[in-house]
């Protein structure tokens, strides 16, 4: 993988598919694409390969999707598989464990985008290229994308993958993502003589927030996630960037909790924790919401940020890649009438987006209502939500039933 040269200032460029976002869902629709022979530029404004969060976990639908990336192996040497989780209140001998029946494994957010970023042509990427005005061609109604350094590039399809703040997203009207009041602390501890966590993802309820512990591999590396409610003593670093006043801030809202877990936290390795508030696109603007004008349109979290309380973001996003893929391979974005191509495209695009509604649709409503249930301070309301999802989901607040879920084919 390259980096590819920066244009001068002033310069105007054309590409068939451009892709805005470096993450995880943008390079894996870049590797998509190039698996079915076609050409893309993605635009990332940092200036290397970013993997905020620490780690993902993926499910058996994620690794489905990896497999046909011819990924799958690469990154399963780097994952323990998980064989359930064990969920406990602090404050109780309880213990109610969840068996997994498919494939779940945490991989590093570092692994997962480097190894997709490896297997792209180089000059695939363009590093510290911020999109600052997106327009569209009043004849051809492709995309017209304006730079932070003053470039201009034209394209016939432009796939935002920029994350829950999309500007992308915002072009297209989407409504903004809404919050809950909780935060996610995130970072990585190293055990260098091995732990002895095994192969079970962990979950600790303590007052007013949860600790969750999953092993990546059976060595040296965990996750440790806090989702901490606002009454919590978070707010001298809800705003912070501060790795050691979070970790100070976590160790104080974690008084109660069992010593073993709080040397976790305190052993974290300190570059890898960060703190964001849990954000969604509410469920219902996903009926509505178009995801598509002209050639233009979003995957990932730029589509459908959720909550990380079914885990199945990073293996949505996944799938996002491959049906995109899928479905723009079924037309030939080359050389044509300029006019015929965008309507061929755009009824592409549209058939990408009707295939996606109604499964993301699932997946942020479960999601959503997990998370009611977790800052729902009133009783009658946690059991009408309980009711709510024993209808539409058999009762199950995990995801094993998205687990199954395949996407087809690439």
């Amino acid at each position: 993988m390259e980096l590819t040269k920066e244009m001068a200032r002033g310069e105007e460029e054309f590409h068939g598919v451009l892709i805005v976002g470096g993450g995880i869902c943008g390079l894996a629709t870049a590797l998509a694409l190039h698996i079915k022979g076609i050409d893309s530029l993605v635009l990332e404004k940092a200036e290397s390969l970013r993997a905020t969060g620490a780690g993902i976990s993926l499910k058996a639908n994620g690794w489905r999707v990896l497999e046909q990336f011819k990924v799958s192996e690469e990154l399963r040497e780097l994952a323990l598989p998980l064989t359930g989780m064990d969920m406990k209140n602090i404050h109780s001998d309880k213990v109610i464990k969840v068996p997994y029946r498919s494939e779940c494994r945490c991989v590093k957010r570092s692994d997962l985008v480097e190894t997709l970023a490896r297997h792209l042509p180089g000059g695939s990427i363009r590093f510290g290229c911020q999109v600052e005005e997106i327009s569209l061609d009043p004849i051809t109604r492709y995309p017209i994308v304006s730079t932070s350094n003053g470039s201009t590039i034209r394209a016939k399809v432009l796939i935002g993958c920029d994350g829950a703040n999309s500007v992308v997203a915002k072009f297209l009207g989407l409504k903004p993502v809404r919050f809950l009041p909780l935060w996610a602390a995130r970072g990585l501890t190293t055990f260098p003589e091995g732990h002895n966590f095994r192969d079970k993802f962990l979950n600790l309820v303590g007052k007013g927030m949860t600790f969750r512990l999953v092993p990546i591999d059976d060595k040296t590396c965990k996750l440790w996630l806090i989702l901490m409610h606002v009454n919590c003593r978070i707010s001298g670093c809800a705003n912070s960037r501060d790795p050691s006043l979070i970790r100070q801030v976590a160790l104080q809202a974690m008084q109660g909790y069992p010593e073993e877990i709080l040397d976790v936290v305190r052993s974290c390795e300190i570059e890898s924790v960060s703190l964001a508030q849990i954000c969604y696109r509410a469920p219902w603007n996903m009926l509505l919401q178009p995801f598509r004008e002209g050639t233009v349109t979003v995957a990932g979290d730029a589509m459908h940020a959720m909550g990380p309380f079914i885990g199945q973001g990073g293996s949505a996003s996944l799938e996002d890649a491959l049906v995109l893929a899928r479905c723009l391979s079924e037309k030939a974005i080359g050389v044509g009438d300029d006019r015929k191509l965008a309507r061929s495209v755009q009824e592409v695009l549209r058939s990408y987006v009707n295939q996606r509604r109604w499964r993301i649709l699932r997946l942020c409503v479960q999601a959503f209502l997990n998370g009611q249930l977790i800052v729902a301070s009133s009783k009658l309301k946690k059991v009408v939500l309980r009711a709510v999802v024993k209808v539409l989901f058999k009762g199950s607040t995990t995801s094993q039933w998205h687990d199954q879920y395949d996407c087809g084919s690439l």
